[in-house]
C-alpha cells in the first residue's frame, strides 16, 4: 500500500498506527472542520477516520477519488452521507459492539445517580442542609419500571445489567423480532405507552431521520409524572433543552441525566445546565480503557481487511449490501 494515505480527524493511538497502518502515510487533521478535512485530501487518500462531528459528504468524497473507506469510531454514523458513499462503492465502517458494555455501565450509573439524587445530596451536605434528609425520599429501583428505547447492543446490555434490581422492564424498538422478545422475556410496547408507564426512560436508539427529535413537544407530556429521563445515545434525539427544562420545572420530569448533548460542547447559558435536578457528563460513556482498546482494534482490523481485499466484520459495514465486498462473516470477533 506504499504511497497511499489515511486521513484521520484527530489523533489515533500510536499502537494502532504501528500495528495496522505502518505501510501507509497517516495524515492527522487537528482542526475539527469540514474545510480542514478538505485541505488534507488528495488522490492518494484511501481512507478517512471520521471522528467528531465533521460532515463526510459528497464534496469530501469527490476530493479523494481513490477513497475506499470512511470509518467511524463508535456506533453512530450520522455524520456520514451513506447514500453518497454507496454510490461510489466506499465502505462505511463503524464499531457498534466495541463500546456497548462501557456505555451500558455509564447508563446504569446515571440511572442510579438520578434515582438516588447523588448530586442533590452532595450539595445538601456541603451546604449544611443536613435536615433535608427528613423531608425528601429517593426512588426505589426495586419494583419500579424502566423503559428502554432501542434494544440494540447497548440497550440489551443495559437490560442485563439492571436484572439484579428486580424491576419491571418495558422496551420499544421497531426492529425487534418476536424471537427476541420470547428469548429475553421482554415486554414490547409502543413509545407512548412506554413513556406513560416508566419511572425511568433511557434512550439507546441511533440517530436517523426518523429518530431525530424523538422526544418532542408532543410526547414530553406523555411521560409518567416525575419520571427520570436518561440519554446516553445521541443529543439530537431530543428536540430542545427548552422542552426538558420546562418538564423539570413543571414536575413532569423528576430528573434529567445526559451524557450526549444537542450541541457539543454546550452553551452553558441555558438554564437547564444550572437546574438542581439535571446531571451531565461530557459524552464520556465510552471513554474507558477497555472500550477504547476494543474500538480502535476493531477499527484497525476492519480497515486493514478492506484495504487488503478481504472481509471485515460484516456487521460493522453500514452499507454492506451496496458495495463490492467479499461475502462471509468476516474477521472473527
Amino acid at each position: 500500500m506504499t504511497g497511499q494515505k489515511i486521513v484521520t480527524m484527530g489523533h489515533l493511538p500510536e499502537w494502532v498506527i504501528t500495528q495496522f497502518f505502518s505501510d501507509v502515510q497517516v495524515v492527522i487533521v487537528e482542526e475539527p472542520s469540514h474545510s480542514a478535512l478538505l485541505s488534507a485530501l488528495d488522490a492518494q487518500v484511501v481512507a478517512i477516520v471520521a471522528r467528531g462531528s465533521t460532515l463526510i459528504d459528497s464534496e469530501v468524497m469527490e476530493a479523494a477519488p481513490a477513497l475506499r473507506i470512511i470509518a467511524r469510531t463508535g456506533a453512530g454514523y450520522n455524520t456520514v452521507d451513506v447514500e453518497a458513499a454507496s454510490l461510489r462503492k466506499i465502505a462505511v465502517l463503524h464499531t457498534p459492539g466495541a463500546m456497548s458494555r462501557a456505555v451500558a455501565e455509564h447508563t446504569v450509573a446515571l440511572i442510579l445517580a438520578a434515582a438516588k439524587d447523588l448530586r442533590g445530596w452532595h450539595e445538601a451536605v456541603l451546604q449544611g442542609n443536613w435536615q433535608d434528609r427528613y423531608h425528601r425520599l429517593n426512588l426505589d429501583l426495586e419494583a419500579s419500571t424502566v423503559g428502554i428505547v432501542g434494544l440494540g447492543s447497548i440497550g440489551r446490555q443495559v437490560w442485563h445489567l439492571l436484572q439484579p434490581f428486580d424491576l419491571n422492564m418495558l422496551v420499544t424498538d421497531p426492529y425487534l423480532e418476536p424471537a427476541d422478545l420470547a428469548q429475553e422475556k421482554l415486554h414490547s410496547v409502543p413509545l407512548e405507552e412506554l413513556l406513560e408507564k416508566s419511572d425511568v426512560v433511557t434512550l439507546h436508539t441511533p440517530l436517523q431521520e426518523d429518530t431525530k427529535d424523538l422526544i418532542n413537544a408532543y410526547n414530553i407530556e406523555k411521560f409518567k409524572k416525575g419520571a427520570i429521563f436518561i440519554n446516553a445515545a445521541r443529543g439530537e434525539l431530543v428536540e430542545s433543552y427548552d422542552l426538558l427544562h420546562a418538564a423539570l420545572e413543571s414536575g413532569r420530569l423528576g430528573y434529567v441525566a445526559l451524557d450526549t448533548l444537542i450541541v457539543e460542547p454546550p452553551d452553558l447559558t441555558h438554564p437547564i445546565f444550572h437546574h438542581p435536578r439535571a446531571l451531565f457528563s461530557a459524552h464520556v460513556a465510552a471513554r474507558t480503557a477497555r472500550a477504547q482498546e476494543r474500538m480502535f482494534r476493531t477499527l484497525g482490523e476492519d480497515m486493514k481487511a478492506v484495504l487488503m481485499g478481504t472481509t471485515p466484520r460484516t456487521g460493522n459495514v453500514v452499507n454492506a449490501q451496496a458495495i463490492d465486498l467479499p461475502m462471509g462473516p468476516g474477521i472473527s470477533t
